[in-house]
């Protein structure tokens, strides 16, 4: 027994996780009706069921979610995006810096917001932001970086405070809103009038650059307006998931956002994927997978994929995404160590955000169960029922 669990513990062990790859469990979902023989195989041949990661009283983001999975409560590390996108970047916050997650947005000549995303166009955005870096004069230090798609980061270096609202209006079809101070103080008031400035003074350039020109033209659509989200100044370190679980070295592979700002408040070391297109993110984070291999004792990676179909309401593409993955994980069919794959929350097709509920999980090398099929339905048969993700790190790690 002593010596079977030296062994486990010993093993090698690779955490995939696929964002947005559940959706709300109903007769057909984008995984469900994919074709995924290797997840089938894999499933076959170990141990699945769900995981409920979110109560209902925590809203369904991601970077909560990444704190659940890591198997942290989620109420207890609550943390802010702003501040975590800023890690990601590599922007150090101190004092009370204040760090704020922004999405290029294109807004119509009635000033109402037509997509959220630009049209997840990256083209020309780095030139956008150059021009906004050396135009917009706030009377304090900043720094405004796209970090990667139409997400960017704004930290403002000054006292400053996060008790102010957001301005995005979470759906097209309304303008943003202003940013207006959450409490009666000074320091807040100072730092709404400071974001609206900075909106506004990027809008003024925005509208009219040179390169949004040739977004048109191209026929994509121009993004001439910041939407804001999630300000903090404050970061909460996690504990060390290495030393939780006895781990000696443990890595994250992702894009820069805020599962890689997760796992660096955990402990882990950080290898950043700078998106390309979905095919050519899939080549290197696999390769990454196996080339760290030999180094790291646990590999988490994070596949931002699905996501985004998810929230475009496209079935058919995220089902695609997903039997793209699928392909990659033949690799693993005769892995030696152990595969943990799992979802960090539904995106549904069908209403097009976040959705409170369970994903599936797969485990492999560790036992088998008799589910045959990897989707969000057949897993509810499986041996991990309803797991937490403190919980089913103990089931690996046998603890």
């Amino acid at each position: 027994m002593y010596e079977n669990q030296y062994y486990i513990m010993r093993k090698k062990v690779v955490f995939i996780i696929i964002d947005g790859m559940a959706d709300l469990p109903e007769e057909k979902t984008p995984l469900s009706e994919a074709f995924t023989p290797n997840l089938d195989s894999l499933a076959s041949n170990g141990v699945t069921g769900t995981l409920n990661l979110l109560p209902k009283t925590i809203p369904v983001w991601s970077h909560f979610a990444d704190v659940s999975l890591l198997g942290f409560n989620p109420k207890r590390y609550y943390l802010k995006r702003g501040p975590l996108e800023a890690i990601a970047a590599g922007i150090p916050l101190e004092g009370d810096f204040l760090a704020i997650r922004c999405n290029f947005a294109t807004t119509d000549e009635n000033g109402k917001v037509i997509d959220r995303r630009a049209g997840r166009k990256e083209y020309g955005l780095n030139e956008i932001v150059r021009t906004i870096n050396s135009s917009v004069n706030l009377g304090i230090p900043y720094v405004f970086l796209r970090t990667y798609g139409h997400r960017a980061v704004l930290v403002l270096k000054a006292k400053l405070s996060d008790k102010v609202s957001e301005n995005d209006p979470l759906e097209t079809g309304k303008a943003p809103k202003p940013i207006k101070p959450l409490v009666k103080s000074k320091r807040a008031k100072l730092t709404a009038r400071i974001l609206n400035d900075f909106i506004n003074k990027a809008h003024s350039l925005m509208e009219f650059h040179p390169k949004n020109l040739e977004r048109m033209n191209l026929g994509y659509l121009p993004a001439n307006y910041i939407i804001m989200r999630e300000p903090g100044n404050k970061v909460q370190p996690l504990p060390d998931f290495k030393k939780r679980w006895k781990i000696e070295k443990a890595v994250c592979i992702s894009e820069p956002g805020v599962t890689k700002a997760v796992c660096m408040l955990a402990g882990f070391d950080a290898v950043t994927i700078k998106p390309k297109g979905f095919k050519e993110d899939l080549e290197e984070i696999f390769s990454q997978i196996f080339d760290l291999l030999p180094e790291y004792n646990f590999i988490l990676a994070h596949i931002k994929g699905p996501d985004e179909p998810g929230h475009d309401g496209n079935f058919e593409k995220k089902k695609e995404m997903i039997e793209e993955i699928d392909k990659r994980l033949e690799e693993f069919l005769d892995f030696e160590g152990i595969l943990v794959l799992t979802a960090d929350h539904i995106t549904s097709w069908k209403t097009k955000k976040h959705e409170h509920g369970p994903v599936p999980v797969l485990v492999y090398g560790r036992g088998r169960d008799r589910v045959k099929k990897f989707d969000e339905l057949s897993v509810k048969k499986g041996r991990l029922k309803k797991y937490t993700g403190g919980k089913l790190w103990k089931y690996i790690f046998k603890r």
